[in-house]
């Protein structure tokens, strides 16, 4: 099958690639990751109409299976580099998924295709873990409802929690999928590792089940240590939940905390099957999972990764029959007395009767928000994208507390939306949400250090409780 290869005039900007695209029935171009095909067609392109003509029949040939390539090559160098840029489309099959993955590279460059399909894949794992992250958002927030609705001793109540528990452990997933995919550094602060562990234990208490005792021993002279807080508890909950998985007929799970020389122990250990040293070997590998079903082989990963971002280490001890031992040494720190010996217990949200402006392009996610934050007592407006987020803003002049937006919608970004609305009200709150990868939204552009953020899935008492803390800030 031929390929196609068009020269065309220099442009004048640069961007990162690849990018994974997807063809609808219609002929329209999207990005997987995100990123708006029109804008970043006009940045490539440097707004020339014809070239960016010429690149979408391209990119459309290559799906269509009209061409095995597509290739532009662009003459001269740019302004800023000794390079001739080239555009390179080709197709991508991954199981269901069907593609194309376009290319911005130097011309004259040797291509590495193992390291430019890593990439690519990263940024198509990014899109699925985002669709996934709006129905997880579905399912949780539905049932959330359902749940404060009924009775605690209704007959479908039980039925209503498992459908909980289920959409946790998809969150779960969808965290491992973004955490694997992710290039953003994590927001380190000085913790104490006592109280992360209490509050994520009160959490999983519930799902660990009544056939297995949990034994925790917690150094009340604990040192601090400096890290990202919520990445700690995930280390925490995988490592839990893998002991519980480890003893389907039950057993023990004993947690304890220590100080060591110039370091803080974390040390998780449970009474189950144990491994074998071949097994042993491998357990920290991306995708190798010692589940035979249901398992993504990338929590183990992530929890080494998480530990090392940390600057600490961690060893693992187990045969089978004998159980198995994780242990985990942080590097200790002096206490700041403002955060590192306790954490506010968050109290129940207030509800509210301010008016919020919700910009989501996904109308099931916008549906299920407008719905709840209506029955908390907001007045809610509602957008479907950026474009119309500035309509309705504009109806709305001087009324609206609180624009809640998603970061990434067509047309125009939610970044965009709150800057223009913010120079026609300044002081108006915003909070976003996305279910992107943090490389993601960087690319689209920088947050600032007071930005209020939740990642998807949402949970709705998380989303109601910044709700108020923005609005009484």
């Amino acid at each position: 099958m031929a390929s196609l290869s068009i020269a065309a005039p220099l442009h004048r900007g640069w961007e990162p690639g690849p990018w994974a695209l997807r063809i609808d029935a219609s002929g329209a171009i999207q990005c997987l990751d995100g990123t708006g095909y029109c804008s970043l067609l006009a940045r490539i392109t440097g707004g020339n109409p014809a070239l960016a003509e010429a690149v979408s029949s391209g990119i459309r040939a290559v799906g269509a299976g009209q061409a095995d390539t597509f290739s532009l090559e662009l003459p001269g160098c740019l302004p800023d580099r000794k390079m001739r840029p080239r555009l390179v489309a080709t197709p991508y099959r991954q199981g269901a998924i069907e593609g194309v993955l376009l290319e911005q590279t130097d011309a004259d460059a040797p291509r590495d295709p193992q390291a430019f399909k890593m990439e690519a894949v990263g940024r198509l794992a990014s899109g699925i873990a985002h669709d996934f992250a709006n129905l997880v958002t579905l399912i949780s927030g539905y049932s959330d409802i359902l749940l404060h609705r009924i009775g605690a001793w209704d007959p479908s109540r039980p039925e209503l929690e498992e459908i909980g528990k289920a959409a946790a452990r998809g969150a779960s997933v969808t965290s491992q999928i973004l955490d694997f995919v992710r290039k953003q550094a994590p927001s380190p602060a000085i913790v104490q590792l006592n109280t992360l562990v209490a509050e994520t234990l009160r959490l999983l208490r519930p799902i660990i089940g009544e056939h297995i005792a949990l034994v925790v021993t917690l150094d009340p002279n604990l040192g601090a240590v400096r890290a990202d807080a919520s990445q700690i508890s995930r280390v925490v909950m995988n490592l839990v939940l893998n002991a519980r998985d480890a003893m389907p007929r039950g057993g023990s799970i004993r947690i304890r905390t220590a100080n060591g020389d110039g370091h803080v122990v974390l040390e998780v250990s449970d009474t189950g099957d144990g491994m074998d040293p071949e097994t042993l070997r491998r357990i920290f590998q991306p995708f190798f999972s010692t589940k035979k079903r249901g398992g993504t082989g990338l929590g183990l990963h992530t929890v080494h990764g998480i530990v090392e971002q940390a600057g600490g280490g961690i060893r693992t001890r187990s045969e089978p029959g004998r159980g198995t031992t994780f242990t985990i040494c942080l590097p200790r720190v002096e206490r700041d007395g403002r955060t590192a010996e306790s954490r506010d217990v968050p109290r129940a949200p207030r509800a509210g009767t301010e008016t919020i402006l919700l910009a989501e392009d996904e109308e099931s996610v916008r549906r299920l928000l407008t719905h709840f934050l209506r029955a908390a007592g907001y007045r809610v407006i509602e957008a479907a994208d950026g474009l119309d987020a500035l309509r309705v803003f504009e109806q709305h002049a001087g009324g609206v507390d609180l624009l809640l937006t998603d970061i990434i919608m067509p047309g125009l970004d939610g970044r965009e939306v709150a800057r223009k609305a913010q120079v026609s009200q300044p002081g108006l709150k915003v909070i976003y949400i996305s279910g992107y990868t943090d490389d993601v939204l960087l690319n689209a552009g920088e947050f600032g250090p007071d930005i209020s953020f939740l990642r998807k899935p949402l949970k709705l008492d998380s989303l109601t409780a910044l709700i108020r803390e923005v609005l009484d800030a």
